[in-house]
């Protein structure tokens, strides 16, 4: 009798797992209609380390040079962007 008791508790302790991991994650969802689109905002350039060939006195290790060949972007939903910048800036 023990056996199929566990096993029945088991069951049902699955399904409350498995129930209230579910339901809150639909809840959570974001809903679609009536957002605002997604925008832009291209706040800088790449920064990347180069190291310093001009100045031997120099402490060693790269120093942050600004690339301005590449745009960073943050977009309204949270991603970071990247892309090529344009010639006419």
């Amino acid at each position: 009798m023990k056996p199929k008791l566990f096993i029945a508790v088991g069951i049902a302790a699955a399904v409350v797992i498995v129930s209230s991991t579910y339901i809150p994650a639909v809840r959570g969802q974001q809903s679609t209609t009536g957002t605002a689109p997604i925008t832009t905002n291209w706040v800088g350039y790449l920064v990347v380390g180069q190291n310093d060939t001009t100045d031997a006195i120099a402490i060693g290790g790269p120093h942050p040079t600004v690339t301005r060949q590449v745009q960073i972007g943050l977009r309204s939903d949270g991603v970071l962007l990247w892309r090529q910048a344009s010639s006419s800036k």
